[in-house]
C-alpha cells in the first residue's frame, strides 16, 4: 500500500544560535502544526528527531 505523505518536516536553524537546528512539522497547505522543543547540533538531527515525532504524533491520527 503506498503511502501518503500529508505532513513535510522542515529543517530550520535556530534565531538565537547559528549552529543548531530546530525541525518544523507543517501540512501540506503549509501551515505549522508542531516544532521542535529542543535543539539539534546537527541538521541530520533534526530531521531524524522530526520524521520520529511525524510518525508518532500525525500518522496514527491519520490511521497509516
Amino acid at each position: 500500500m503506498p503511502s501518503v505523505r500529508t505532513h513535510l518536516v522542515e529543517i530550520v536553524p535556530c534565531a538565537d544560535e547559528s549552529r543548531c537546528y530546530r525541525w518544523i512539522i507543517r501540512a501540506r497547505g503549509g501551515a505549522v502544526l508542531e516544532a521542535s522543543p529542543y535543539a539539534f547540533a546537527t541538521s541530520n538531527g533534526a530531521r531524524i528527531s522530526g520524521e520520529c515525532w511525524k510518525r508518532e504524533h500525525f500518522s496514527a491520527a491519520a490511521g497509516v
